[in-house]
């Protein structure tokens, strides 16, 4: 707090043309600040500072009320539960009701609560809710996840019976965890709301999909360990949409039609994806728990076929011995590949046949593969040599990094086949240590011996003007 009291001392250029005196410089006080300056200012400190001002003066006493955002969290507000479950929950209400009353008939642009879910809470959260819309909020968030959530099935159900035309119209940026969503018939959507975020919410495939058609002007969706067990699906065009994250969800599908999509993130299980309407997709993440490697590529080819950056991580990859793509799917618009492998012992045989996405991505210009083995893979010999996949022409690829490299054939091999068929690479970095890790146990010697063999086969096998570095 101590670096925004300063300016209590600080000296205000002059404005319309007068020249302030130097006693009114000494005279000069943070209150004199215009109101605006001052909102601003106490909206930078967490809100219990903000209302620890109104002890420095009686002109402080309801200064921090000017700030137009209310976020209570109750290890803030109530400190460490040293008491039991209902007392701690009472202590957190009428904390929350003592700040909520300084703004009586005040507009706050952003109200927030983050406090475990208890039963106990409903009747206050519905008054909250109402609270938030007395208040014209446009920003609103609803933090409820419990410590040891897996053991509760109770949600807080959100009251739409409890908004007006004027809130639902007004509302810009909705971040619910740990509730239960069930609108009923008359409700419309948002047709204002610039951002959804989800986590651990309940809510059916019916009821997502109603409320995201009618939600037109959403540019930012992120759903978190919401659990459909089915398709999510939206049938009419998401024609602002230009961020998704789906983390951790248990669904069937994805598909959804969204021109403007340029970032997509998606951690979890493998399943279809489909984004076809995605002309501006620049980044995708994608990240699986378990799959065969040309299985979700095929998907992909589906899925994604105008991302510009692919990013591909799946922990347990499984690869399969030489297999074809449909020649006739490209990804015309890819320019980075980013592949993260964790290549287990019964793998090191097919590593080669991670070129094969390459074949895929005509344009591709910088490919990134990061391994992560262990101590399985240093020198593993196992594996076909690159003659069995044939010629290929990677005539736009410029830079191609490989971190993780154990020596083994298929790594050296892989290397091989990409540098004797990209006559255009200008940059080549081989990297020993497991960068996919955060961890990574070195063994010098060993690594010693995978340089001097970078160095031995893939230096005189470089084009003319490619540079090549080995850490």
């Amino acid at each position: 707090m101590g670096k925004y009291l300063m300016c209590k001392r600080t000296t205000p250029k002059p404005t319309h043309g007068k020249e302030i005196s130097e006693k009114g410089k000494s005279n000069l006080q943070f209150e004199d600040l215009p109101a605006d300056l001052i909102c601003t200012i106490l909206s930078k400190l967490p809100q219990k500072e903000a209302i620890r001002t109104s002890v420095l003066s009686s002109k402080w006493r309801s200064m921090w009320t000017l700030r137009s955002k209310i976020s209570l969290d109750g290890g803030a507000v109530c400190g460490s539960r040293r008491r039991g479950q209902n007392k701690y929950c009472q202590r957190f209400i009428n904390n929350v009701e003592k700040v909520l009353q300084n703004y009586q008939g005040k507009m706050v642009e952003a109200f927030g609560i983050k406090f475990e879910f208890d039963s106990i809470l409903v009747d206050n959260l519905n008054k909250w809710v109402s609270f938030a819309v007395s208040a014209r909020t446009k920003h609103l968030s609803f933090d409820l996840v419990p410590i040891r959530f897996a053991r509760c099935d109770d949600r807080f159900i959100f009251p739409f019976e409890l908004l007006d035309s004027g809130s639902i119209c007004r509302l810009q940026h909705l971040q619910f965890s740990f509730i239960s969503l069930q609108p009923p018939s008359w409700f419309g959507g948002f047709p204002n709301l610039r951002k959804l975020e989800l986590n651990l919410v309940h809510v059916t495939r019916k009821e997502l999909e109603n409320m995201l058609c009618n939600c037109c002007c959403l540019e930012w969706l992120s759903m978190v360990r919401c659990h459909l067990k089915d398709d999510l699906r939206v049938d009419c065009p998401m024609s602002h949409l230009a961020y998704l994250l789906i983390s951790c969800c248990v669904i069937t599908k994805i598909e959804l039609h969204a021109t403007k999509l340029s970032t997509f993130i998606y951690e979890g299980e493998f399943v279809p994806i489909v984004l076809n309407h995605t002309s501006k997709l620049v980044n995708a993440h994608i990240f699986i728990f378990d799959a065969i490697f040309h299985h979700v590529v095929a998907s992909l080819f589906h899925g994604l076929p105008n991302v510009h950056k692919l990013t591909l991580c799946i922990p347990d990859l499984q690869l399969e011995n030489l297999w074809s793509l449909d020649n006739s799917l490209k990804f015309s618009c890819l320019k980075h590949i980013q592949l993260f492998a964790h290549i287990l012992s019964h793998g090191s045989d097919k590593i080669l046949y991670l070129a094969y996405v390459m074949r895929a991505a005509p344009f591709v210009e910088k490919v990134e593969v990061h391994f992560a083995s262990g101590h399985s893979l240093w020198f593993a010999q196992e594996g076909p040599l690159r003659h069995e996949l044939g010629h290929d022409e990677y005539k736009y690829l410029k830079n191609l990094c490989v971190t993780g490299f154990k020596g083994a054939r298929g790594q050296l091999e892989f290397l091989l086949h990409v540098v004797e068929n990209a006559t255009a690479l200008d940059v080549i970095t081989v990297d020993t240590t497991e960068r996919m890790l955060e961890s990574d146990i070195k063994n010098d010697y060993l690594c010693s011996i995978a340089r001097q063999t970078i160095e031995l086969h893939i230096r005189e096998a470089l084009p003319p003007k490619a540079k090549l570095f080995v850490l």
